[in-house]
């Protein structure tokens, strides 16, 4: 739910639901009735989707050291996630990408613990649509992170001697994955190497976050979504060692640390830190209270 959205609602229902007069003088109104009947909903899903995280959260942080092993087992490729980007009109057009090519092998799924070789560096991929349109030039929002709970396994930067473009985080299989801002599908299926099955969104005419190793994808290519939207279920495909998501975002066609865009408020090491025996983990979009502090 968007954040100013639910303050707004859940203001509202605060206020009628403590102000006997107000009950008094509209009670007979069916708008009020709506209005109250709504609020009250909103806040009951608020508390809900709280405490469920905080329940996950708890259970994962009881099996962290065991869920930082769930990380990806090899390279995927560099070269097939470009030329998706460049398809859709992001960074510059490569030799590859105006050529074409079948589209590789769909990825399987692998038990956790096995590794695999690396991903083919020429692999081709099926082509992505052109934009629509349909995103803006520049996007303006705040971003959020893709999973509610989980443990960060493996950090962007160099990993294996190589740039590990992404992060990975780690949860249990089915743990649901979120749209860090509204955009537009432009890839959904299992056809870049090592990827397993992966969506990359793209947010404006740079900015784009690609989402792997899901064990279900919940949209299809050339849709719109939200922020928020629940877009696939992670899981273990692809070259992975268990279940995890392996997020990434790119400005143009580069990736950059997903740390610098993304709310140090809901960082799952931010969130384990702060997290006190009795206490709610944050809402998705809902600032942290002050005084926190990033985990390192």
């Amino acid at each position: 739910m968007n954040y100013r959205k639910w303050l707004a609602t859940l203001g509202t229902a605060l206020l009628l639901g403590g102000c006997a007069a107000t009950d008094e003088r509209l009670g007979d109104k069916e708008w009020y009735q709506k209005t109250r009947e709504i609020s009250g909903k909103a806040v009951t899903l608020a508390k809900t989707t709280a405490v469920s995280s905080y329940e996950r959260m708890q259970k994962y942080l009881k099996e962290k050291d065991a869920l930082k092993r769930f990380h990806d087992a090899g390279e995927e490729s560099e070269t097939a996630v470009l030329d998706v980007l460049h398809r859709a009109g992001i960074g510059k057009r490569s030799t590859a990408a105006s050529t074409g090519g079948a589209p590789p092998p769909a990825s399987s799924s692998n038990p956790p613990g096995k590794a695999h070789p690396p991903a083919t560096a020429g692999a081709k991929t099926p082509a992505a649509p052109s934009s629509l349109g349909k995103v803006p030039a520049h996007y303006s929002g705040a971003y959020r992170w893709p999973l509610e709970a989980g443990i960060i396994s493996s950090e962007y930067g160099a990993r294996w001697g190589k740039m590990h473009k992404g992060i990975d985080i780690a949860a249990h299989s089915g743990e649901p994955v979120y749209a860090v801002a509204a955009g537009e599908v432009i890839y959904a299926s299992d056809g870049l190497s090592g990827y397993g099955n992966v969506i990359i969104l793209k947010h404006d005419d740079k900015v784009t976050s690609l989402y792997a190793h899901n064990s279900a994808l919940k949209v299809k290519q050339g849709e719109q979504v939200k922020q928020g939207d629940l877009i696939a279920l992670l899981g273990s495909t692809g070259h992975s060692t268990g279940p995890h998501v392996h997020f990434e975002f790119r400005q143009n066609d580069l990736a950059v640390n997903p740390h610098s865009l993304l709310p140090k408020s809901q960082d799952p090491d931010t969130v384990a830190t702060a997290m006190a025996p009795n206490e709610p983990a944050p809402l998705a979009g809902v600032p942290a209270q002050s005084g926190r502090t990033r985990a390192r």
